[in-house]
């Protein structure tokens, strides 16, 4: 709380002199609008935009509620993010910008087509402080642009959906629940922002994510839930990812082609969700691994509006890791790829 209360002043006393600033000459701009620029690159695992996945999914008795004798099964995942605009403003002679936005999303895993019940699977969401990017148009050959991004603090919660924890307490789940709960703060460093996003552009982005408590770690797993003798965590405090995201030039319909991928290091949690208790336990080091995350599609650009739910993309996303949901990210080799519906 004491962290939170210091944001909310820093995040105040920025705005505060942003607003002053945009009633002098040199800069304009005012209170809650939006900025093209600084949204999340489609092969992000976790956006600020609304996502829809249909997809042949890995399937594992972790989260299986039928035990399908299946290796991969058709499963639903919907992201549901959005970007609130703060604050917009920029120099005059247009070389400069700095927006002000909070950013909040939350992911549902859902098994529609289990044989017994089609249960929630997994239910994620993060929220934050207001997050203060910055972008200098340089318009040097290829670089158009670089813009810094900081999220001072962030938050995620994990939550498994009530039919799978019923299932886990009745087959005496050695872990009744990992609680994957965890703050951290974001930095990113991006290379051509789309402004215009009906324009061709190659746009490059990397991101840190470092843990405000190393200590105690992504995920703690309380006694009642089987104790954190059943789990081998180690210090690995920092999460690292590079994206590149490609969009042709948009036809004169309105119709564009986005390719976009993410390779991502993270951490490998270091449990067995299929320990059964009174068995002896399998323990699992936690580990990093290499994520790979990619979109390939087109884009519908309203013609004559560019605020939020503008853009309308169809395409194929495809991804190989570990699990990105919830306490599941113990698992390796999970792949997916299905039909992507995203609107931003």
């Amino acid at each position: 709380m004491r962290h939170a209360r210091k944001e909310v002043l820093l995040v105040a006393v920025c705005m505060a002199a942003c607003a002053m600033y945009a009633e002098s000459t040199s800069f304009r701009g005012g209170l809650f609008r939006y900025a093209e620029w600084g949204h999340s690159l489609y092969a992000d695992e976790h956006p600020n935009f609304v996502r829809q996945d249909i997809a042949y999914t890995t399937n594992h008795p972790a989260y299986d509620y039928g035990a399908s004798p299946q290796a991969y099964r058709w499963q639903v995942m919907g992201v549901f993010g959005i970007q609130l605009p703060l604050w917009h403003g920029q120099v005059k002679d247009s070389t400069m910008a700095i927006s002000v936005h909070s950013v909040l999303s939350a992911n549902l895993w859902m098994d529609l087509f289990g044989k017994t019940t089609s249960p929630i699977v997994d239910c994620d969401y993060r929220i934050g402080m207001p997050s203060v990017a910055f972008l200098h148009r340089i318009n040097r050959g290829f670089a158009r642009n670089y813009a810094i991004c900081w999220s001072s603090f962030k938050h995620e919660s994990t939550h498994i959906g009530d039919e799978l924890q019923i299932q886990h307490v009745e087959q005496h789940h050695a872990l009744k629940r990992v609680n994957v709960s965890y703050n951290y703060t974001e930095l990113t460093l991006t290379l051509n922002e789309a402004e215009e996003r009906e324009q061709q552009n190659h746009c490059f982005r990397i991101g840190l994510m470092l843990l405000w408590d190393w200590k105690a770690g992504w995920y703690q797993n309380y006694e009642e839930d089987g104790g954190m003798s059943l789990t081998r965590p180690r210090l690995s405090p920092w999460e690292l990812y590079v994206q590149y995201q490609y969009q042709s030039p948009t036809s004169k319909h309105g119709f564009q082609g986005i390719a976009s991928i993410e390779i991502r290091n993270r951490a490998r949690y270091g449990y067995d969700l299929a320990n059964i208790k009174g068995e002896t336990p399998i323990l699992q080091d936690e580990s990093r691994i290499f994520t790979y995350n990619v979109f390939i599609g087109a884009r519908y650009c309203a013609p004559h509006y560019k605020g939020i739910y503008s853009h309308w993309s169809l395409g194929i996303r495809a991804y190989h890791g570990n699990c990105p949901y919830g306490q599941f990210r113990n698992i390796k080799n999970f792949n997916q790829i299905g039909l992507c519906l995203i609107v931003e």
